[in-house]
């Protein structure tokens, strides 16, 4: 009997082994349906993901493999050329088309000619929108494929993008004010509000398409005065109004967390909420000489104490409006980026640099003819008249 009570232990412990192995199957197959789902739902390229960590000995690398023989990648022109990292590629706009290319090989994923006069382009996520500022139309286009274009009933002022493809424009109407809409990535209206007061100069839309701000310029007492005001979707009424003296407007953006900036060209704002204030720099402190946002869409800026000054100040400001990094300029620099490092280019050089210590990483040779450098992976992209170029 003893000999008996063991095989009843032995396929007992036998079967919860089993029932062990299966949970642990179907709980990973779980966790695999919803990984797929999930990167469904952002539209994730699984051939561009694999691309991007295999390299071509098969082997799992987080540094991207560029063959350097495609470059010079040669643009169909030099004017009012614009590159951008748009995830792990890599969009190009001038004034005759735009561009999306793998920048691992220079290999062309989209492109098109877009016959704008004034072309404008934002983007966010898989998405980009450019306005024809000025004129009457809009596009809305994936890195991929074109997604629609349509024609407005009046010129187009200004207009944001979000992650999920909705739309916020603003348009000039002819009694003196301005109407700013909210549209899907099936062209559905999603809002529609009149702007009253002052001249439309900026909108933004967050991340998630559903926080708005816009900015309007007034004339008050012979001074004028920036108003930025946020509204959330669907709302009937601005939520706050926010008056800046002593600069110009230049740009409004939302991070990742929807929180929002405000850069002028003396100082830089975060507006926390759609409510509360935070003046990083106040209006008027400082020069704004250039700047640009991270992959979380927080703010690097560059400032100097006047406009001729060749010492500046690099800061990384998160999205609570606190400067969390800070680096010393010798040189004013030309253009900046950031994604996994702050990218600076200055007239004869490159330097990058950690974004959360502020140490010098790499530095590179260049000339004045370089008009942008943008960092992927471990390689850096520069614009440079009609080609776009990699450095080492």
């Amino acid at each position: 009997m003893p000999s008996q009570k063991r095989e009843n232990e032995r396929k007992e412990k036998k079967l919860k082994n089993e029932r062990k192995t299966k949970k642990i199957i179907w709980i990973v197959l779980i966790l695999i349906v919803f990984a797929l789902i999930i990167m469904r739902i952002c539209e994730v390229d699984f051939k561009d993901l694999k691309n991007r960590f295999i390299d071509e000995n098969g082997k799992l690398t987080f540094s991207m493999t560029t063959n350097e023989d495609a470059y010079p990648y040669s643009l169909t022109s030099s004017s009012g050329v614009k590159v951008q990292p748009v995830g792990d590629k890599l969009s190009i706009i001038n004034d005759v088309s735009c561009t999306v290319i793998n920048p691992s090989d220079a290999d062309v994923i989209y492109s098109f000619n877009h016959g704008y006069a004034n072309p404008i382009i934002k983007y966010s996520g898989n998405y980009f929108c450019i306005i024809d500022q000025g004129a009457t139309r809009l596009r809305l286009d994936m890195v991929n494929e074109a997604v629609f274009e349509i024609k407005t009933d009046k010129p187009v002022i200004c207009a944001d993008v979000a992650k999920n493809g909705n739309i916020a424009y603003i348009t000039s109407l002819d009694n003196g004010k301005s109407e700013l809409k909210v549209i899907n990535s099936t062209r559905k209206e999603l809002m529609s509000y009149t702007i009253t007061e002052g001249y439309a100069v900026g909108v933004a839309i967050d991340p998630a398409g559903k926080r708005i701000a816009f900015a309007t310029i007034n004339s008050k007492n012979a001074e004028f005065i920036t108003t930025i005001n946020t509204i959330n979707l669907n709302d009937d009424s601005a939520r706050s109004s926010f008056d800046f003296q002593s600069s110009t407007y230049m740009d409004l953006h939302y991070s990742t967390s929807s929180e929002l900036y405000y850069v002028s060209t003396g100082g830089v704002s975060v507006i926390k909420n759609q409510k509360k204030l935070v003046e990083t720099f106040e209006s008027g402190k400082v020069n704004t000489v250039c700047y640009n946002y991270t992959d979380d869409n927080e703010l690097v800026y560059v400032y100097s104490g006047y406009s001729s000054a060749n010492e500046n100040k690099l800061v990384y400001i998160n999205s609570s409006g606190k400067v969390k990094t800070e680096i010393d300029l010798k040189q004013k620099p030309k253009y900046i980026s950031a994604t996994n490092d702050i990218c600076v280019l200055f007239m004869d050089k490159i330097v990058t640099y950690s974004i959360t210590s502020g140490e010098v990483k790499e530095t590179y040779k260049c000339d004045d003819s370089v008009t942008s450098a943008n960092k992927i992976s471990s390689k850096i992209f520069i614009s440079r008249q009609k080609v776009i170029d990699v450095i080492n």
